[in-house]
């Protein structure tokens, strides 16, 4: 089988979108089950980036066009605009003459849409974000309606993000959540330069307003005054990083020492978050989460904040300590319940919520879409070549 993944969001961007989608083609390619591998390329837009973020690029990552960094609703991403996409996926889908399309993120508008315009055989389509419904969603309802329609099958990676698309439109749909290399991060060891008998606070986000990082910093700065033995660490990149780094500078000089801002960590993450005592998470919105699950699969205690979409996020938000509210001392309380030492068992429910999440878990299930996909008497046609 050959499979095409597309998508407008891919590194050098980052993202969890990003690394779902480098992940589950890592894991089609070298399947833990005995199942036949799968020839996957992925397609993705050439976007324009200052320092390079993630693997670098193989024969199998296709770059048809340039895209636009498109920023709204406290997030970015990705935008291939240009008419010259649609002829260069032309060219490229009769080239590769894929089995099945994987769409991730359908209805974002660039690639996927160009690509909805001529691919001809089956599309999986596959949800990944929760939004805010606006007025403004109503008049563009009518496009997820028809993009909901070219999907053969439609994967979503929980409730909350299922959804955010099913206000508008009709359609039948798998929930299959984001997988973890459970073993991976369950087998980080510390690093040396944060053992130093400091309690390690950990937020590892994309440093934009929807990530809620404002609100980690404010609410460290008040556990910090009542404990001198506090320290956060702040890993990730984004548009916003001036502004939580001017946040910082504003704090006294015996809190703002204690804060590092890490930079985009990749390789080394299982082991960043060994070295923590708890994960911070600020997300204002959820789909999933995939830090959650990565935090839990290392026996790492988490404290969140109620965003939107949350309750219906999936399962393992269940073993969050979840604030009241938004308010940073709110928050605040939430990390010192997290600082407290993890019980036996929540560390044994912790490893068995990602382990059932793990990628020789989730893959089998998302093939069995694409089975079913490649079975369907009317597989998705095109419409516009």
């Amino acid at each position: 089988m050959k499979i095409g993944i597309l998508c407008e969001n891919y590194f050098p961007t980052l993202g969890g979108e990003q690394e779902h989608i480098l992940n589950l083609r890592r894991h089609l390619e070298s399947p833990r089950d005995g199942s036949p591998p799968v020839d996957v390329r992925i397609i993705a837009p050439l976007a324009a980036h200052g320092t390079w973020h993630g693997p670098e690029d193989d024969a199998h990552v296709l770059r048809p066009a340039r895209s636009v960094r498109i920023h709204g609703y406290g997030s970015a991403s990705e935008a291939t605009l240009t008419p010259r996409a649609f002829r260069a996926l032309r060219s490229l889908f009769a080239r590769e003459r894929f089995d099945l399309l994987h769409i991730h993120a359908p209805c974002d508008l660039g690639l996927p849409s160009w690509a909805l315009c001529t691919f001809k055989g089956p599309i999986v389509g596959t949800i990944h974000s929760y939004f805010t419904h606006t007025p403004v969603r109503r008049l563009v309802a009518p496009w997820y309606r028809y993009v909901m329609r070219r999907m053969t099958r439609v994967i979503a990676v929980s409730e909350a993000a299922r959804d955010t698309i099913a206000r508008y439109a009709d359609f039948e749909c798998t929930i299959i959540g984001n997988g973890v290399d459970s073993e991976t991060f369950a087998s980080g060891r510390p690093i040396r330069r944060f053992s130093d008998g400091m309690k390690n606070i950990l937020s590892v986000a994309r440093l934009e307003a929807r990530n809620g990082i404002d609100i980690v910093i404010a609410a460290f700065s008040l556990l910090a005054r009542e404990r001198s033995d506090l320290r956060l660490l702040l890993a990730g990149e984004g548009p916003s990083r001036p502004d939580y780094e001017a946040q910082v500078a504003r704090l006294p000089e015996s809190v703002r020492s204690r804060v590092e801002f890490l930079g985009a960590v990749w390789r080394d993450r299982a082991d960043l978050f060994a070295s923590a005592h708890c994960f911070a998470l600020g997300a204002r919105k959820a789909s999933f989460s995939i830090l959650l699950l990565e935090a839990l699969a290392a026996g790492l205690p988490v404290a969140a904040i109620p965003g939107e979409g949350t309750e219906s996020a999936g399962s393992h938000w269940a073993l969050t300590k979840m604030a009241r509210s938004f308010k940073p001392e709110d928050f605040a309380d939430a990390l010192r319940r997290a600082l407290v030492p993890p019980s036996a068992a929540f560390l044994m429910r912790a490893r068995e919520t990602a382990q059932a999440h793990d990628w020789s878990q989730i893959v089998p299930r998302i093939r069995q879409v694409y089975d079913t996909a490649l079975g369907a008497a009317h597989p998705a046609a095109s419409v516009c070549s």
